[in-house]
């Protein structure tokens, strides 16, 4: 009695990858296509073998007018997947993943992979299973991207090069998966942090990548030794980080920017600032306000005339004496014409 040890999510209809409604002939040209192209990725031939074994089958079935008559009847009643022995249970999941179900494909051939019945090590089993989980971890990721699910995808990832890792094989798909972790990671924050408040599992993981992704640029000025972190360059990370503000709440846009600014960061200091006195003022909280001037001032700008800023927040403060001496000091001279010119106090 064969013993079957996978059952594949998938009928007859999409492992041979034709329309429940296609005649015999339809039928027998679709085989001798997926025969005469097997995958080109290094499958070993036993499991190419197999693979033509399981697409045969099919066809068989499906180009018998009686025997696929019972099977679209046990379908409509609700029948499940197709039983494999453990002979054909590696083609089984090749032909998964063929078929777009890459998620199954990936999660089926981690459990073949892991006790209590794993591969012999350095076996043809253990290859082609290594293999598939490479490719239908990869495709899966694809397939939540295009649904803009990207911290499902990432994951996804991450599980898969884990699994390689482990393995000890397969270093060029290693090398592919890590790439496609780091392209994924600035729409994987905004995945993230764009969601509801209320998740803050999901939002305190961004905000954590997003901390990493910052300082490893070397702040938000890209200072660090490669600024493709990521996979963007500074004009792309300053548009994604534009995008990704306006989710951050004005006090997590204050934390970040002042660890950022005890970094190095200038351009975080500055924007810290900002931060402060926005949360001052829509708090009602004079010395948050207050805090950020202390903090704008303490800042060594070497570029940029803060004092028209400064002189502003004299201003929200009640400080009037004080926020005219900032004017008049500016090197703004439009403002201090303005300001020679302006009526009364």
């Amino acid at each position: 009695m064969v013993k079957h040890l996978v059952e594949l999510p998938i009928d007859h209809f999409r492992l041979l990858g034709v329309s429940p409604s296609a005649e015999a002939e339809t039928i027998l040209r679709t085989l001798q296509v997926r025969l005469d192209r097997p995958p080109q990725e290094g499958f070993t031939q036993e499991t190419i073998g197999q693979r033509s074994e399981l697409l045969r089958l099919s066809a068989d079935l499906l180009t018998d007018l009686e025997r696929r008559k019972e099977y679209e009847t046990a379908l409509l009643g609700g029948a499940g997947g197709l039983d494999l022995p453990s002979t054909r249970e590696v083609a089984g999941l090749m032909l998964l993943w063929e078929a777009d179900s890459s998620v199954e494909a990936f999660r089926l051939a981690c459990q073949c992979l892991q006790p209590p019945q794993p591969p012999a090590l350095g076996s043809s089993r253990e290859s082609d299973l290594t293999l598939i989980a490479a490719l239908s971890c990869r495709a899966a990721a694809q397939q939540e991207q295009e649904q803009r699910h990207y911290a499902s995808a990432a994951v996804l990832l991450q599980d898969g090069l884990q699994l390689l890792q482990r393995m000890g094989k397969l270093s060029e798909q290693r090398r592919l998966i890590q790439e496609d972790i780091e392209t994924l990671l600035p729409y994987r924050i905004l995945d993230l942090v764009s969601r509801d408040i209320g998740d803050q599992t999901s939002r305190q993981e961004g905000l954590r990548l997003l901390d990493n992704l910052v300082s490893e640029r070397g702040g938000l000025e890209g200072r660090g030794p490669s600024l493709e972190v990521g996979g963007l360059d500074q004009s792309e990370f300053e548009l994604f980080f534009q995008q990704i503000r306006k989710f951050l709440t004005v006090q997590e846009q204050v934390d970040l920017f002042v660890e950022w600014r005890k970094d190095g960061s200038l351009e975080a200091g500055f924007l810290g600032a900002i931060a402060m006195a926005a949360s001052g003022f829509s708090c009602r909280k004079p010395d948050l306000i207050d805090q950020a001037r202390k903090y704008l001032r303490r800042l060594n700008f070497q570029e940029i005339d803060t004092l028209p800023l400064l002189g502003c927040l004299d201003l929200l403060l009640g400080d009037v004496d004080s926020s005219q001496e900032r004017f008049s000091r500016s090197s703004d001279e439009g403002l201090s014409d303005w300001l020679r010119n302006y009526p009364g106090e």
